[in-house]
């Protein structure tokens, strides 16, 4: 079983947001839980990282944290091990401001390995941290349905 932390998971069959992620992990053919604000009681952003704090630290099984902020950041305070997919956007954030840069550090360094979706975030990325994470990290492209783009 996989805990996948992420803000950005669909709804339903006919919601579009996050679909790549959801497509991806039922490629896989893995079983996945998902872990996203949807599924905590608090409304309040001390209550949330508290409450999902705890429930990760209890999961014995792999977490995949998508984007640096906050699935990311939520996966560091958890204390296990995790597994950081950089998507884009999150990278780009990064570039352009130092304190995000400077907060994303020890995400970064903590994760076990770093996963980017496509050439272009992964090459901005090492623009901003060179070949300090190289070792652990890998390039994947996202499968396309040719039917729904052509």
């Amino acid at each position: 079983m996989v805990t996948l932390v992420t803000h950005n998971f669909p709804k339903d069959n006919k919601d579009s947001s996050g679909i790549f992620i959801k497509n991806l992990w039922d490629l896989l053919g893995v079983d996945y839980e998902v872990m996203g604000h949807e599924n905590f009681k608090s409304k309040s952003l001390p209550g949330y990282l508290y409450e999902i704090r705890r429930r990760l630290r209890t999961k014995k099984n792999l977490i995949v944290a998508y984007w640096i902020f906050p699935a990311g950041l939520l996966a560091y305070l958890s204390g296990r091990p995790y597994i950081l997919n950089c998507v884009g956007l999150d990278i780009f954030m990064i570039r352009d401001s130092k304190i995000l840069k400077w907060i994303a550090k020890p995400i970064l360094g903590r994760a076990r390995e770093l996963v980017f979706i496509g050439r272009h975030p992964m090459a901005v990325f090492e623009g901003v941290y060179g070949d300090k994470y190289r070792s652990k990290s890998h390039l994947i492209h996202l499968p396309v349905d040719s039917g729904r783009f052509n």
